[in-house]
């Protein structure tokens, strides 16, 4: 998960640069981040085949479509806000892939139970989770 969030926050700061670099009138920047931009939604794209879920695919899939027509659609536009637009969509999707994270670690937490050995030297007991 942490290398997914990783390729969301290079993704957002490639749209964030391009748009920066469109606004100065950087042709060069401004293709440079977004040609990046364009690798790392192909790179996202390459894991939705292996999803187990077909609907989170099929969603993951239409975003990622979503995203590369955006990004092209934005090389013929000056505005940096438009870019940033696009690159807060992203970051809410970052947070959302996050919350799922810390919800699964939760669950992670909640089923774990200490459990403790005895029969150590001078009745000392040691303490450890596993998760159940």
């Amino acid at each position: 998960m942490d290398m997914l969030l990783a390729c969301y926050d290079a993704l957002a700061e490639d749209i964030r640069l391009a748009g920066k670099s469109a606004g100065k009138g950087d042709v060069a920047g401004r293709c440079r981040y977004s040609e990046h931009a364009l690798l790392l939604i192909g790179h996202l794209e390459s894991w939705v085949s292996l999803l187990d879920e077909s609907e989170l695919a099929a969603s993951l899939a239409s975003f990622y479509s979503y995203l590369r027509a955006e990004t092209l659609r934005l090389q013929f536009c000056s505005e940096p806000d438009k870019f940033i637009d696009l690159a807060l969509v992203v970051c809410e999707t970052r947070a959302a892939w996050q919350k799922k994270q810390s919800v699964e670690l939760s669950q992670i937490g909640a089923g774990a139970e200490a459990i403790q050995l005895t029969g150590e030297p001078e009745g000392a007991t040691l303490r450890f989770l596993a998760s159940v």
